[in-house]
């Protein structure tokens, strides 16, 4: 599965879980490109739209193991990335492209 998919799989899991995904560009001082929060009644992902692949993936993922994800259906490699103890300070760890995968 490419990182295009794998992040495509994270977005439609949490609007099925009825998330509001929303892109945002964070203030510089908050040193992070999104996180889960709760805005009256509803629960919103915000994301950065500058992001990179790698770390907005890392937004989604985190969203989700927050969120009770264990009873929908998952891929399996988006299920193993969730039962993971940390991605560190590693984004090839995370998801990565196929071409990387390839040389």
């Amino acid at each position: 599965m490419d990182l295009a998919s794998q992040l495509d799989a994270l977005e439609r899991a949490l609007t099925r879980m009825g998330i509001r995904l929303r892109e945002e560009e964070l203030p510089d001082e908050a040193h992070v490109d999104g996180g889960l929060c709760k805005v009256e009644d509803e629960l919103v992902l915000y994301v950065s739209p500058g992001a990179p692949p790698w770390s907005r993936a890392r937004v989604l993922v985190d969203a989700l193991r927050r969120l009770p994800h264990q009873d929908i259906w998952l891929p399996p490699e988006i299920r193993r990335l969730l039962q993971g103890d940390d991605f560190g300070d590693r984004p090839a760890r995370l998801l990565r492209w196929r071409e990387e995968d390839e040389h």
